[in-house]
């Protein structure tokens, strides 16, 4: 029974572990490998007594299966370490130190009540509402007058906004209002709808920036994914008139102050061609949604990947950009940071590219993750830093 115990658990631990280092096969492996790499040290305490109970077979029974056991389980031990210590390096870079305390603190992303946040509508396009939910400083949070736009992922075919409600509540904490927002969705090709929507809430939330006690002029844009690639795109083309807001312009211009980007594609075109881990996503197929076709086929398909890229717009009005990215993301090849942050110096664009090894597509969805615990304070300089008062 010992034997069938340390074997089982054993085994248990290292196909839970395995998929924090090689690509998932499916679309729901690759979900549980995010959560397998973001709380990887759970799985290293369930490996340690595996490994005690394989070095107790020889004592208290018989069998050869005991040095399998002990071999599978100390693997499996060995990869739940493998994010922490691909970080060090990084954590004492940028000067975080890392938190085993606020690792350990919770398994939740965090939850939302109706009472962090109001809900308004910035725009009615073609009968749909367009709305955001706003988190505004309490009391004993002061209100720093700077305010940060929050755009969703969901391969431009999905999502909600406030899927990362904990991220919200920290900046607020930090005196930030914050305006998570809608995008269209639907229907596709929607590349001028989604980035002209995000144009729209900057000109609605200018526009109205004494209601909500934040400055217009102190406005930055934060996206994840797909709302990354939003983000990007619509601070890097602020008033070019090939990718329009989607409501009415008024005295107010579309600029902002900076812009943070999670894990977004950045060249379309190169993505269309080199897609990551096409088991958990068609790449492709999702682009030519997005954008209407394949650029291959058609000159003008080919353009519109050109336009929708957020390279294609870097200048030097280009607002500073902090750039976060994971060795291990298996919806967006690395090589697109890469791509922007090599554009982004070209041009003399202040910028800061983080590189997080281990991290998978969606790793900050654990608020006290090692990614997490060393994005949050360089996010927060950077905001800081880029939405003072001139």
């Amino acid at each position: 029974m010992l034997k069938i115990i340390s074997l089982i658990l054993s085994l248990i631990v290292f196909f839970a572990a395995i998929w924090i280092i090689i690509p998932a096969p499916a679309y729901n492996i690759w979900l549980f490998s995010v959560a397998a790499s973001e709380w990887s040290l759970w799985l290293g305490a369930i490996a340690l007594p595996a490994i005690f109970l394989s070095l107790c077979v020889p004592i208290f029974g018989d069998g050869k299966l005991w040095i399998a056991s002990l071999i599978v389980s100390f693997a499996a031990l060995v990869i739940s370490l493998y994010p922490l210590l691909s970080v060090l390096s990084l954590a004492n870079e940028q000067n975080v130190s890392l938190s085993i305390g606020e690792y350990f603190s919770g398994l939740k992303s965090g939850e939302v009540s109706a009472g962090d946040f109001t809900t308004h509508t910035f725009a009615i396009i073609d009968g749909k509402n367009l709305q955001f939910d706003v988190y505004a400083p309490k009391a004993e949070n002061e209100n720093n007058g700077a305010a940060i736009i929050v755009v969703h992922g969901g391969s431009w075919n999905g999502g909600s906004r406030n899927d990362f409600p904990q991220w919200n509540k920290w900046l607020v904490v930090n005196g930030f209002t914050v305006f998570d927002i809608d995008y269209r969705l639907t229907p596709q090709p929607n590349y001028l709808s989604a980035a002209g929507d995000v144009k729209c809430a900057v000109l609605w939330i200018k526009e109205h920036a004494k209601g909500f006690n934040i400055s217009p002029n102190r406005i930055a844009l934060f996206g994840r994914s797909a709302g990354a690639h939003l983000a990007l795109l619509a601070a890097y083309s602020a008033n070019d008139s090939s990718l329009p807001s989607s409501c009415p312009a008024n005295d107010q211009n579309q600029t902002v102050r900076a812009v943070v980007s999670f894990y977004a594609p950045v060249e379309l075109l190169w993505a269309y061609d080199h897609p990551a881990n096409e088991y958990v996503i068609n790449g492709p197929k999702t682009l030519a949604a997005f954008l209407g076709g394949n650029p291959h086929e058609s000159a003008e398909i080919r353009d519109r990947f050109l336009l929708a890229s957020p390279t294609t717009h870097i200048s030097r009005k280009t607002p500073p950009t902090l750039l976060v990215h994971g060795g291990h993301d298996q919806l967006v090849r690395r090589e697109n940071m890469q791509f922007l942050d090599e554009k982004l110096n070209e041009n003399d664009i202040p910028h800061t590219s983080i590189f997080i090894p281990y991290a998978q597509h969606g790793f900050d969805y654990n608020f006290h993750g090692w990614g997490s615990q060393i994005t949050k304070p360089v996010m927060l300089d950077f905001l800081r830093e880029n939405t003072k008062n001139k």
